[in-house]
């Protein structure tokens, strides 16, 4: 709907900013140099009303500043700036409360930033307030405009229809208005009605589109015309004329659906492999293209074919499409299957040659084994594995893979419903294999539903164990396990299995079955996460470390010799210079916390207390942590001193109900942090090495707890915050000093009280140079406020003169005119003595 629009399928982390930067910095300028906070003196003259009082109580007294703060809302919407915009326009609410048009076109355009943001349930709710107010024209047709789009990002297209329409009216500029139109048909398509749809797009053709814009519309209209041959007619004709030869590839590929569309499937085969053949641009048309034609190849079982279409047209193919999701996994999984595929056809050839035919066998069953496995498992086409299967049991009958076949096609049966065929397996694997894994797990009366329901009851089996083994239930977690070696000895979960079975052994005090334990699964499961753990308890063992028994389970293993901070060789790596360019990272684990509104709340703290200062904000990962990334400050005590701010902020903890972890870290050493450093390391050198001064004032690092391997380090650094709702970023109020009006002796000792009582909370651990910096800036702080009392007088005096002169300026104006009344009354009045004396 618009050109700048967010992609929520983009994986590019925005940077701040944009081509509307110069905007907010002028918005910026504009709002610092010319806003009137200061009050006018009740003007006696002024009547006492309703009105009056309201206009003395507002905030600003500029009547154009709230278009300057409406302007930069609208400059950081237009950057994909929505956090930014959303903290500039709610705060253009509260400030300008009383003006309802202002609340009003702030809401339109916080409904904007929401929508692309994907926050519709916001979105939605400022929507329902504005719907029952009575909006002024320009404000209700951009209204209209914004819910059209948030109609149809929640894809409820037949609800956004009349208010795309009425969008598409009112539209002035000429080449949006195209844009809305063909969108109009577009929806009008997706919807099936396909004589609107043709409509919509013969319309754009009068609105002095150009020829590529009229093309489109008319390849559009290809698609949704009832007339099939004479749309093949004209369209044959579009790709004769050489005006359109660059367009050769839409234009058959326009023929191709037409075709489809009548089910005509190798016309339509023809025509996109012309268009996949004529194109020149080798973009997102072709891609298209190629994803139809690979979805007729993989419908029709032929893999050879479609796999190089899918894998082709993925790398064209934007992440919005709504394709995207499923040529990603076809080519995957196509690109696991085809080599399979080709080895067989190969060997295939090779047999009939009769060259090595014993070792083309070989090779053959293999493949056969691999190609079923894979269209089973991932591809999920049963039918092409049931046909692989069978084809392996009739070339092969004497195969040493003829056990796994039948337990695959029993499987297989099973999902399918033909329980005929699958009991007639089963017998089979009982009855010539009765010592297997197999029968012994056919054995289990539950096992015809452990096959339908494969991953969910290992899923749920597993969880169950590991609850267990974190409550210390030790024979639950081992019986557990011998359920899950009969069941799912081959499943992928097996590994933890075997790694919770080993260390409930642990639990229970068993040192040398740990030890096989561990064994048995490094043997076994080599290269997995779990192998790698037990790799890592055994190296600990055999230094002489022993196992804590019956402590109850984390997610790390407590040694009796574990070590509790680092030690001074673990901190020299990292650069001491507390004068260097510093971050603050809010640390937070994984999944614990919407990272959106911890973005919003920390751009809301920043814009409310610093408007001429800047920050980026972006989110990094410091193992085992996911971060919140705020910079840049000039040095540590500049990063503290900001965390200590944000850890105060009472709104900033009323929005944010989950821990975090504040942590103040220069550039460089974040770099070493990311090339795999332990953060424990750089935590016990905050607290050994930078432990004077103003960093001891810092609530930086308390007791943090790290999931750890054997020798690592374990510390915690909780930040609990206080527990409330989801924030409602709308109608969130104000801090005091944006909503109180304080008269000029109240200001002047809340300055005062502010300024004692921070000179006492740091005064215990400041250093003789900072209590004379702060004394200092109080002081400046103090000048700068009685100059500026000093300006509002001489301005008032100024006001009040000029008020004087004004009045007088009236008086002598209104004497004048009654003097000039009552002569002109005399005059009358000697005329009409005058008259009578004549008569």
């Amino acid at each position: 709907m618009y050109p700048n629009s967010a992609d929520p399928n983009d994986t590019v982390v925005k940077q701040p900013g944009g081509p509307f930067d110069r905007v907010v910095e002028k918005m910026t300028t504009a709002i610092q140099e010319h806003s009137i906070t200061a009050k006018p003196r009740r003007d006696p003259a002024q009547p006492n009303t309703q009105e009056y009082r309201d206009w003395l109580r507002q905030n600003e007294f500029n009547p154009f500043i709230d278009r300057a703060w409406l302007l930069m809302g609208k400059a950081h919407v237009q950057n994909k700036d929505y956090t930014e915009a959303i903290s500039v326009l709610s705060y253009t609410v509260r400030l300008f409360a009383y003006d309802i048009d202002v609340v009003s076109e702030a809401q339109i355009w916080m409904m904007r930033a929401y929508t692309e943001m994907g926050w519709f349930s916001d979105a939605e709710g400022l929507a329902l307030t504005l719907q029952v107010r009575r909006l002024p024209k320009d404000l209700h047709d951009k209204f209209t405009e914004f819910y059209a789009l948030l109609l149809i990002r929640q894809e409820k297209y037949r609800d956004a229809l009349p208010f795309l329409i009425q969008t598409v009216k009112s539209e002035k500029s000429g080449i949006q208005k195209r844009r809305l139109q063909f969108l109009l048909g577009q929806v009008y398509a997706h919807l099936g009605e396909r004589e609107n749809a043709y409509n919509a797009f013969e319309q754009i053709k009068k609105l002095s589109t150009p020829y590529d814009e009229v093309f489109n519309a008319l390849v559009a209209q290809s698609q949704v015309a009832t007339g099939d041959g004479e749309i093949i007619g004209e369209l044959q004709k579009m790709a004769e004329n050489k005006k359109n030869s660059a367009y050769l590839d839409r234009i058959y590929a326009a023929i191709g659906d037409v075709y489809l569309s009548r089910n005509n499937v190798e016309k339509a085969i023809e025509n996109y492999l012309l268009a996949e053949e004529k194109s020149v641009r080798n973009g997102v048309e072709k891609a298209l293209t190629q994803v139809t034609l690979g979805d007729i190849y993989f419908e029709r079982k032929d893999f050879l074919k479609a796999e190089p279409r899918y894998s082709q047209a993925l790398g064209a193919l934007p992440r919005s499409s709504g394709n995207y999701a499923r040529v990603e996994f076809r080519t995957d999984v196509l690109g696991e299957l085809v080599p399979h595929m080709e080895v067989l056809a190969r060997q295939d050839s090779l047999r009939q040659l009769a060259v090595q035919p014993d070792e083309s066998d070989k090779i053959i069953e293999g493949e056969l084994f691999r190609i079923g496995s894979i269209a089973k498992d991932r591809l999920g086409d049963f039918e092409f594995a049931v046909e692989v299967y069978n084809r392996h049991l009739t070339d092969f009958p004497e195969s040493i893979r003829r056990k796994e076949v039948y337990h695959q096609l029993y499987q297989l049966y099973l999902r399918m419903g033909n329980r005929a065929m699958a009991k007639s397996l089963k017998d089979k694997i009982i009855s010539e294999f009765p010592q297997s894994e197999y029968a012994a797990a056919m054995s289990d009366p539950d096992y015809e539903h452990v096959v339908r329901n494969y991953a969910r009851v290992q899923d749920s089996l597993y969880q169950q164990t590991y609850l267990a083994y974190q409550q210390g239930q030790v024979e639950t977690v081992q019986g557990n396990f011998k359920r899950a070696q009969k069941l799912f000895f081959n499943g992928h979960l097996m590994p933890k299995f075997m790694l919770l079975n080993a260390l409930s052994l642990a639990q229970s005090g068993n040192p040398e079955q740990l030890n096989t334990a561990l064994s048995e699964l490094i043997q076994k499961h080599p290269g997995t996460e779990e192998t790698k753990m037990a790799q890592q308890i055994l190296a600990g063992l055999s230094e002489g470390k022993t196992l804590v028994a019956n402590v109850q389970p984390f997610s790390g293993i407590d040694w009796e010799s574990h070590i509790v901070a680092g030690n001074a060789a673990d901190s020299v790596c990292f650069e001491k210079e507390k004068n260097l360019p510093h971050s603050l990272l809010l640390l937070f684990s994984p999944n614990s916390l919407r990272k959106n509104e911890l973005l919003f709340a920390v751009s809301d703290f920043n814009f409310s207390n610093f408007q001429i200062r800047s920050f980026h904000t972006d989110y990094t990962y410091v193992s085992p942590y996911e971060a919140l990334q705020i910079k840049p400050f000039r040095s540590f005590e500049e990063a503290g001193r900001y965390a200590s701010m944000l850890a105060g902020d009472s709104i900033f903890r009323q929005n944010i109900t989950t821990g975090i972890v504040p942590l103040v870290i220069s550039d460089k050493n974040l770099e070493i942090l990311r090339d795999g450093e332990p953060l424990e390391n750089y935590i016990s050198f905050v607290t050994n090495e930078v432990n004077d001064g103003l960093s001891d004032s810092i609530p930086l690092i308390v007791s943090v707890k790290i999931p750890q391997t054997i020798t690592e380090t374990e510390k915690n650094v909780p930040l609990e915050p206080e527990k409330t709702g989801k924030p409602d970023i709308a109608s969130k109020k104000p801090t005091p000093k944006q909503s109180e009006r304080l008269t000029d002796e109240q200001r002047l000792e809340e300055l005062e009280r502010k300024a004692e009582e921070a000179l006492r909370q740091t005064g215990d651990v400041f250093s003789k140079r900072d209590r004379e910096r702060i004394l200092k800036e109080r002081e400046e702080a103090r000048k700068e406020w009685i100059k500026q009392r000093e300006r509002d007088l001489k301005q008032r005096e100024k006001v009040r003169k000029e008020i004087l002169k004004q009045r007088e300026r009236e008086r002598k104006q209104k004497l004048k005119e009654q003097e000039r009344l009552r002569k002109e009354k005399l005059k009358e009045r000697e005329r009409i003595v005058q008259q009578r004396n004549e008569k």
